[in-house]
């Protein structure tokens, strides 16, 4: 199998390309980016996998549909607009998308479903999430599907409040969101129920950053060959 990682000069590139030249299952492995465009690469790919920039997905989906490539999309930060081209490029191509590609992450966003679902308007919910100072997004991808798997439990959607500064006192049901940036954290992730007497605490902290790059390897063997459709980690991890 033939693999091209869109976004190569990343951590996250370097990683999954480290990672793949590790694995026997993948023949070729080639980087994409501005100095080797993938005009250049003397291969085609069977898998794609995308860790750059929300600015690159026009190109990246437009190279995938084009040769029918199923993808991979771990890139973080997409607005509104760029979910909807990557939900309606998935009719014509397999598509994996997730904020994030851990076991533990991914079992983290099954919990916090599940508290919400039992505990429903008994308690104060704050999510914060912590990361290296260099992460341009804020809040992290991964703490948005965490809110978005809270209001799923919930079964309704919330108010988000961002931080809190002068007098901001707390509205009954929304949903505090943090975020830390600071150092070479790698990722701590953190979803607090709280009422009067006590506090359910969910907890996931990353420590090396190939957890996520040996998600997506195993992400990519997951899509090659899926039918056209818009998969996610719980897919590949058996958790739906």
């Amino acid at each position: 199998m033939n693999l091209y990682i869109w976004g190569i000069n990343g951590r996250m590139g370097q990683n999954i390309y480290r990672l793949g030249k590790e694995d026997s299952y993948w023949s070729n492995i080639a980087g994409v980016n501005r100095n080797n465009p993938v005009e250049r690469i003397d291969f085609k790919a069977d898998v794609v996998i995308d860790f750059s920039h929300p600015s690159a997905i026009d190109h990246v989906l437009k190279y995938c549909i084009d040769n029918q490539t199923p993808l991979v999309i771990g890139t973080t930060g997409f607005e509104e607009e760029g979910l909807l081209k990557i939900k309606n490029a998935s009719k014509l191509i397999p598509i994996l998308h997730a904020t994030n590609m851990s076991l533990g992450m991914n079992i983290m966003f099954s919990l916090v479903e599940q508290i919400s679902a039992m505990l429903q308007n008994k308690v104060d919910i704050e999510v914060i999430e912590a990361h290296h100072n260099r992460k341009m997004d804020a809040p992290s991808g991964s703490a948005r599907t965490i809110v978005e798997a809270i209001e799923a439990g919930l079964g309704t959607k919330t108010k988000h409040q961002h931080g809190r500064e002068g007098q901001c006192p707390r509205e009954k049901g929304e949903i505090g969101i943090h975020a830390i940036r600071g150092g070479n954290i790698v990722g701590l992730h953190e979803a607090h129920f709280i009422n009067d007497l006590e506090t359910v605490k969910i907890v996931h902290e990353a420590h090396d950053r190939s957890v996520f790059a040996q998600g997506a390897l195993e992400a990519a063997k997951y899509i090659a060959g899926k039918a056209n459709g818009l998969y996610n980690m719980k897919n590949v991890l058996g958790l739906n």
